[in-house]
């Protein structure tokens, strides 16, 4: 998995996600506020790949590292309809005029999804455990593609989804978190960029129109 093809189809992951927890009534889109945290993927094999994420307010970031000793940084912010990917020597912007967060995930949950209540389940991540609501979803994009997501958000963290599986295209993929902060995150790491060009299509992701 490349690191920008991976972070879009987890960020469209995420998204699903803060659909689940605004369906349940269980938290606003996309999760809590404020929070910090390390990403988990689990691949074949038993490798991993791991990206620090956070969010404050309307505005959400990850940082994956990349060969050479080099890192991807990725700001997007959900007011302003904006994407921004940052490596070295270069800057790249991208408009998400289709991808208000309120009104399509409401729009889809209606429409395209099926949540049921599995009950409480406790769950192991890294070295600390957690008392979790456990949730099935079933969400059908308009395009036809599936995606069957066990969601197992933490009690003690405002719902945070500490361990997601989704199954997708008879693949399945294991994401958990580590290192989950709720407080607000430093503000300059949502700046947006400036002189940044225009960022090629990338799958997945609509385009301006």
């Amino acid at each position: 998995m490349s690191p920008g093809h991976g972070s879009s189809r987890l960020l469209a992951a995420f998204l699903l996600l803060g659909g689940v927890l605004a369906a349940q009534g269980k938290g606003p889109v996309l999760g809590p506020s404020n929070y910090s945290a390390t990403m988990v993927i689990h691949l074949k094999g038993g490798a991993t790949q791991r990206m620090a994420i956070a969010k404050r307010g309307s505005k959400w970031s990850s940082t994956v590292a990349m060969p050479g000793n080099r890192s991807m940084h990725q700001i997007v912010l959900f007011d302003t309809k904006m994407m921004y990917m940052m490596m070295p020597g270069m800057c790249m912007a991208h408009p998400l005029t289709s991808l208000p967060p309120a009104g399509v995930l409401e729009e889809a949950y209606q429409h395209h999804a099926t949540i049921t209540d599995l009950g409480p389940a406790k769950v192991e991540v890294g070295e600390k455990s957690y008392v979790c609501e456990q949730r099935r979803v079933v969400y059908t994009a308009k395009s036809g593609e599936r995606y069957d997501m066990r969601v197992f958000t933490a009690n003690d963290l405002q719902n945070f989804p500490v361990k997601i599986i989704m199954t997708n295209h008879g693949r399945t993929t294991t994401v958990t978190y580590e290192n989950i902060r709720l407080s607000p995150p430093a503000a300059a790491e949502f700046a947006p960029p400036v002189n940044c060009r225009a960022m090629p299509g990338i799958p997945g992701m609509p385009r301006p129109h």
